[in-house]
């Protein structure tokens, strides 16, 4: 019988190589954002920032699915010095609008490229489950591409894109097989990324310049005061997505399924600060008009990953509920359906928040030794948590230490 030779391109050994590589750059593109997304100051990129990091996780989690069925362990490095120092490099951009045209105008590009070469010369029933992730994918990587265009539109490439795209070469393109161009000289605009230890605001935004002040004295009386101070306080949560991106940062060596929730987490909380936003438009208020405490960030920032996870979702989301039920209640008495709604989604999100705290606070105090029972750190956590921010105090270490 004769022998037929394939027209197609991508055999199965090449297919998990590229799949490898697509994982690889998707999971860096996660990290980098997280770190990022509390030293951006514009608060548009913040909303925007959110939203990618959780579909980046999407596209992660859709190529784990397709790599565990074709190869064990799923995850593997890429196996290329050049490339890992792409996505390495790709985290040291000069400033904010650099760091997203780079990723958005460089590498997404060429990788929607890949996504839709390899659509066409993999082998199309036999690695059918691969074509589904790559088509789904394809529809947020069109998107994420779609939306640097409009925000960079007549924005010439800088030389950090410059410097990314000689990378890129050097790598041999996203698959490795293109030609490799020598490896260029890092550019004056580099600038080494620090861990953010200040959420940055940009000059729209008066930052609040005292202490939060006691909790009972903040309690408002007047219901339309105390609705009005609730919805304010949703348009600052951008200060909970801050600190779930710095866990995220500050915790490389967590599971993929810990990452994969807190992106939703993250995005979440950027969702809780625009809704927050829309409310207050809705209602003809500027969102930019409200101090932003800032100074939340910090306090939590101090402390180790686990520490603030567990200050987040066992203090400030566990605690939540009781509040929030009241708030439904009253906004649902008084025919307000917008609020009720707002509140009501919300909810929803704590209460996986929570869960979420739950499920990896036990391995993310093994990653950072801390050696006690889980049920006793939280009780001190949560101590902590009523001593330094129910009070309103949130002392910080730098002010200690200089008194």
């Amino acid at each position: 019988m004769q022998i037929v030779k394939p027209a197609e391109q991508v055999d199965m050994a090449r297919n998990k190589r590229l799949l490898n590589r697509y994982r690889f750059i998707e999971y860096e593109t996660i990290r980098i954002l997280a770190a990022w997304l509390p030293a951006a100051g514009r608060m548009e990129y913040k909303l925007a920032m959110g939203r990618f990091l959780w579909e980046e996780a999407q596209h992660v989690q859709h190529l784990f699915q397709r790599l565990r069925e074709v190869q064990t362990p799923a995850f593997r490095p890429p196996d290329d010095p050049a490339l890992e120092e792409l996505m390495a490099e790709a985290l040291h951009a000069p400033d904010e609008r650099s760091l997203l045209a780079g990723l958005f105008r460089v590498i997404k590009p060429a990788l929607l490229q890949s996504y839709r070469w390899h659509s066409q010369q993999t082998f199309a029933n036999p690695d059918a489950p691969t074509l589904y992730a790559l088509k789904h994918i394809q529809l947020d990587e069109s998107e994420h591409v779609a939306w640097a265009e409009a925000e960079f539109a007549g924005q010439p490439a800088s030389d950090w894109e410059h410097y990314l795209a000689a990378l890129l070469a050097h790598a041999g393109g996203i698959s490795g097989a293109e030609p490799r161009s020598q490896k260029p000289a890092r550019p004056a605009a580099r600038s080494p990324f620090r861990t953010p230890v200040k959420a940055a605001r940009d000059e729209r935004f008066r930052i609040l310049q005292r202490h939060w002040g006691d909790a009972e004295e903040r309690r408002q009386v007047n219901e339309a005061a105390r609705r009005l101070d609730e919805f304010e306080n949703y348009s600052q949560e951008m200060l909970a997505a801050e600190t779930v991106a710095l866990i995220i940062h500050l915790s490389p060596d967590m599971p993929w399924g810990f990452v994969y929730d807190s992106a939703r987490h993250c995005y979440d909380e950027t969702r809780h600060c625009q809704l927050g936003i829309d409310w207050l438009r809705q209602h003809g208020l500027d969102y930019t008009t409200v101090p932003q405490n800032t100074r939340i960030y910090q306090w939590r920032s101090q402390y180790d990953a686990a520490t603030q996870y567990c200050l987040l979702t066992r203090g400030n989301e566990a605690h939540a509920f009781p509040h929030r039920r009241r708030s439904l209640a009253q906004y649902t008495a008084a025919g307000d359906q917008l609020s009720a709604q707002y509140v009501s989604y919300d909810m929803a999100d704590e209460r996986q928040h929570v869960a979420f705290g739950t499920k990896w606070l036990p391995e993310l105090m093994a990653k950072n030794n801390i050696e006690m029972p889980v049920e006793q750190f939280i009780e001190e956590t949560v101590a902590l948590w009523q001593r330094e921010y129910v009070s309103g105090d949130l002392p910080l270490w730098n002010e200690r230490e200089l008194a």
